[in-house]
């Protein structure tokens, strides 16, 4: 469905849909399991998906801006469509890589993004703070999402204290992305910070935390972190205090969106399966209409992400952010109309595990709980009410940002880095 596409990204489309062909048909026993899609990313891993995020310059395949580009949003589809748990781990690791593209330093860009497309190896994220075993937490009243972590200043860099929950390829990654707020600042709008944390730091734990009782996307081991006093080196810092919220205008959302419509195909794969199988089926005229509504939606909500893609691709950057949003918003609505109007048409067979519907169903509903829709939405009427938006509004306002040196400190990016005492 994705046209006028460079001869470059049919190719690795046509890479994608190849992998995705088999990944179609192989187990899906990590979904019971609740283990990490290993087999699956091998497999992207051989075809040289993993770095399609990694700009040319260090070994991969994307342009400066890293995983925002068209190229890893196609793939990403194909990937979803094939396996829903599996394209929300790609995605996941694109991310990463593209935060390290645009906010990180030649250095650290040749080490860490080298490494991807040399290695294949995995970024996952130490983002959320919300524990999903907890029924109350605290409300930040001036921003939408905000960090409680921090970085406590030593010789050498800092120690990470903190409690992460929500992360997505975490205990498989060898690179995690830390999200924290820079010391001496007050609020995500002016300290908001991310650094990278390597697999095996001293202090570093992960705990699985109830995570095998999830009903969806169970396959990206999203488990809980421990930081106790794990020390980042200079060196693993990315730029300055609040850089992600005043130089990085990229947003997950429209990754999301690809992600999302992804997964509608692969609902819809299985009615039109249903069909072809069973072509009495088509002789009852309220399920053909239905299915045409459901083309019709799928297709809707491509052209939404494909507009937003192309406003990036502008440098548009504030209508591209809106645009995201409301491409996520329209995504999420048709993924999940989709997906539960199938078992409809569908009926029973519907609820056989030879089909993976019901994985597909349970991996919608979960990614489209990730950020609050009602929260995306109300940025979109506020924006178009007032003619204007900002990339990363839901961040607030970052005016009042203070640089390393502002704040007193001097990054040594040369120094090895030590443990010592807290200054």
């Amino acid at each position: 469905m994705w046209t006028n596409l460079t001869s470059e990204q049919q190719r690795w489309l046509d890479v994608a849909n190849a992998v995705a062909a088999r990944i179609k048909l192989a187990d899906k026993g990590f979904d019971k399991a609740a283990r990490f899609t290993d087999a699956n990313i091998a497999l992207l891993r051989e075809a040289g998906l993993l770095k399609l995020a990694v700009p040319k310059a260090y070994g991969g395949e994307a342009p400066e801006a890293g995983n925002a580009h068209l190229g890893c949003y196609v793939v990403t589809e194909a990937i979803a469509r094939a396996c829903s748990t599996t394209g929300w781990n790609l995605i996941i690791h694109y991310h990463q890589c593209g935060a390290v593209a645009r906010l990180g330093n030649e250095e650290q860009k040749r080490r860490i993004l080298g490494d991807v497309a040399q290695n294949g190896v995995l970024m996952g994220s130490l983002g959320s703070e919300v524990n999903h075993q907890e029924s109350v937490a605290s409300k930040d009243t001036k921003t939408k999402l905000f960090f409680h972590a921090g970085m406590q200043p030593v010789e050498g860099g800092f120690l990470a204290n903190a409690s992460k929950h929500f992360c997505s390829n975490g205990p498989v990654a060898k690179y995690l992305l830390y999200w924290s707020i820079a010391p001496g600042a007050q609020t995500s709008r002016d300290g908001l910070t991310l650094s990278i944390v390597e697999a095996g730091s001293e202090g570093l734990a992960f705990n699985e935390n109830g995570w095998d009782r999830v009903i969806g996307l169970r396959g990206t081991v999203s488990w809980s972190a421990t930081l106790a006093n794990v020390f980042i080196p200079w060196k693993n810092v990315l730029g300055e205090p609040a850089d992600f919220i005043t130089k990085d205008p990229y947003t997950l959302e429209l990754s999301q969106a690809f992600h999302l419509i992804g997964c509608a195909r692969g609902a819809f794969d299985c009615v039109l399966d249903t069909l072809r199988k069973r072509p009495f089926l088509r002789n009852e005229e309220g399920l053909m209409v239905e299915v045409g509504h459901m083309a019709a939606s799928i297709q809707s909500a491509a052209g939404s992400a494909m507009l937003a893609t192309r406003l990036w691709e502008a440098e548009n950057w504030g209508d591209a952010a809106l645009a995201s949003l409301s491409a996520h918003h329209t995504a999420r609505e048709v993924a999940l109309n989709v997906a539960t109007k199938a078992f409809d048409i569908i009926g029973t067979r519907a609820l056989l595990d030879t089909m993976p519907l019901e994985m597909i169903w349970r991996d919608i509903r979960a990614a489209s709980l990730h950020t609050r829709d009602s929260q995306l939405v109300r940025l979109v009427a506020d924006a178009t009410v007032d003619g204007h938006y900002a990339p990363k509004q839901k961040y607030g306002d970052a005016g009042a940002a203070r640089s390393w040196a502002e704040l007193g400190l001097v990054p040594d990016m040369k120094a090895p880095g030590s443990r010592a005492e807290a200054v």
